[in-house]
């Protein structure tokens, strides 16, 4: 049975294909995210992450939200942060 979050990245990847994107990972998994993104482009030695710039943490009012400054302050790649 496809979980939500498989569903989710399944629906991300066929966008990302559809605009033209040649080669796309997705993988779900636990813990911190920004950990896990960061742990995910070393094993895999992507080019880049694109995330949004916010989530929906309580402190709605910054211009990133943690995740995207964890990413961009620490991966080991390109970072493409968006609205």
């Amino acid at each position: 049975m496809e979980g939500f979050s498989d569903r989710l990245l399944r629906q991300a990847r066929t966008v990302a294909e559809r605009a033209g994107v040649s080669v796309v990972h997705t993988q779900s998994g636990w813990g911190d995210p920004a950990e896990v993104i960061i742990e995910f482009a070393q094993r895999e030695k992507v080019d880049a992450i694109v995330v949004g710039r916010r989530g929906r943490g309580r402190l709605t009012g910054l211009l990133m939200g943690s995740v995207s400054q964890k990413l961009v302050s620490l991966a080991p790649c390109t970072v493409v942060v968006v609205p």
